[in-house]
């Protein structure tokens, strides 16, 4: 692949337009597979919440061609290949258990699997190509991310929708085989549709989501713009007035292309084995530990105090969460959800969860200390008992991290845990065994499985 002489976002799209899934190490394929599963147990899961729902009935008003399955709702309903895109994206990133990548603090799989699933139906594609795209929106994702990360983030982006909508562009690109010039022009299209704004964070406002439909919509419109002969900028990235210069104070412009093709980022990606807020999750963790391993009675504490990073003391600090989605931002009622249950928090939470008084009751009693020896999203617990003494416990970063990677029967475990309630075990074996082996199945064999799941007619 020569690329001399091309810019960041030239370089990208040739690389990302040409790629293979022979020419992908097996590592990053099987985080691929590894990631899909897990972002389908999202998404059936999240077919049973008013967000998902609610982006079906929206979809259902802007009509479009019926060419992709839209998963919520009554289960059937198809629309074009951008609605459907978008409503079970909504779906899946509903759910407080998806991926993140955390050098970007993004969630890609919120943004790129329901895209890469929507256009390979569309198209018929078959299931090697469903992990190339992933492994191309992955990539994508994570480059534009790192390249602009922190600063991004703190000037009040929302970086799942901003950079997830170039994520969403390479996957959707790739699957609809644009060349290298075109893809280049879908992302100059797609950074004049990159948006979101954090400030959904301070009253718990669905925007977050909607931020993840959003891009998955934008990225399939973008490839296709372009086949009719919209033009975008192919400097959207590096140049004066582009992506990175635009949206963060500070940028690293060589992160973007540098070892390209040597290394896939996909493999940076991590998993949340159980509920909250990638910054909430090991102080989850340090809590159950203090729980399980010093058998310490809740009703002995007398307070919690959590040393954590400084971002996280700013940002999940909500002893008072009064939305689904401010209580998973919410420190506070994350580890009062562990010290009501005795344990981490494998599913999702409802209405009745949020309002629980056993689990309001433990709130008061959290505390949060900013410490800059604290990394970015590992957390220090201590139990302040009634009798005088404290225990400790230390997370410095949660299971299910990118460097200590989940197997794939530990995937397959969380997918059975949220997907067999709703749609029966029979349906969540099917689609494992599917994913488990996708490159000898087509696109239209694991959709029609995924499609049963979502019904529920084996429950």
């Amino acid at each position: 692949m020569k690329t001399e002489g091309l810019g960041a976002t030239r370089q990208l799209a040739r690389h990302l337009a040409d790629l293979r899934l022979d020419a992908i190490p097996a590592s990053a394929v099987e985080r691929a597979r590894l990631l899909l599963l897990d972002g389908l147990a999202c998404l059936v899961l999240g077919t049973r919440g008013t967000v998902g729902q609610g982006a079906v009935e929206a979809m259902r008003l802007l009509g479009g061609h019926p060419h992709c399955t839209v998963f919520a709702g009554t289960g059937d309903f198809r629309s074009s290949v951008r609605n459907a895109a978008y409503a079970n994206a909504m779906t899946l990133y509903s759910v407080g258990l998806n991926d993140i990548h955390k050098p970007s603090t993004s969630h890609p799989g919120g943004c790129i699997v329901m895209p890469s699933l929507a256009v390979a139906e569309w198209l018929g594609r078959d299931g090697g190509d469903i992990l190339t795209a992933l492994v191309a929106g992955y990539e994508m994702n994570a480059r534009v991310g790192i390249a602009t990360a922190p600063s991004h983030r703190e000037r009040g982006f929302h970086t799942t929708g901003t950079v997830g909508t170039f994520g969403a562009t390479a996957a959707a690109g790739n699957l609809m085989g644009l060349n290298a010039d075109l893809l280049a022009n879908a992302f100059g299209v797609a950074g004049s549709q990159a948006a979101g704004l954090y400030e959904f964070h301070h009253d718990g406002a669905l925007t977050m989501v909607f931020h993840a439909g959003r891009a998955a919509q934008n990225g399939v419109e973008a490839c296709i713009l372009v086949q009719h002969g919209l033009t975008g900028p192919a400097t959207v990235l590096e140049g004066d007035k582009g992506f990175c210069r635009a949206l963060s104070d500070s940028y690293d412009l060589d992160v973007l292309t540098r070892n390209l093709g040597e290394r896939y980022l996909i493999e940076e990606t991590s998993f949340r084995l159980y509920y909250g807020c990638n910054s909430t999750l090991a102080a989850s963790a340090a809590t159950e530990r203090l729980l399980v391993t010093h058998g310490i009675p809740v009703d002995d504490i007398r307070e919690i105090v959590v040393r954590c990073h400084p971002v996280v003391e700013r940002d999940n600090n909500d002893p008072e969460a009064g939305t689904l989605l401010a209580a998973r931002l919410s420190m506070q009622f994350n580890l009062a959800l562990v010290l009501d249950r005795g344990y981490v928090w494998t599913a999702d939470i409802y209405d009745e969860d949020l309002w629980s008084p056993a689990i309001r009751a433990h709130m008061p009693s959290v505390r949060l200390v900013a410490d800059d020896a604290m990394p970015r999203f590992g957390a220090s617990v201590t139990a302040l008992l009634k009798d005088g003494r404290s225990v400790e416990e230390v997370i410095m970063s949660p299971s299910g991290d990118a460097d200590t990677p989940p197997s794939f029967d530990e995937i397959a475990t969380k997918f059975r845990r949220m997907v067999a309630p709703v749609g029966g075990e029979a349906s969540a074996e099917q689609v494992i065994s599917i994913v488990a082996e996708l490159e000898r199945h087509s696109a239209a064999e694991l959709i029609a499985a995924l499609a049963d799941a979502c019904r529920g007619e084996h429950a």
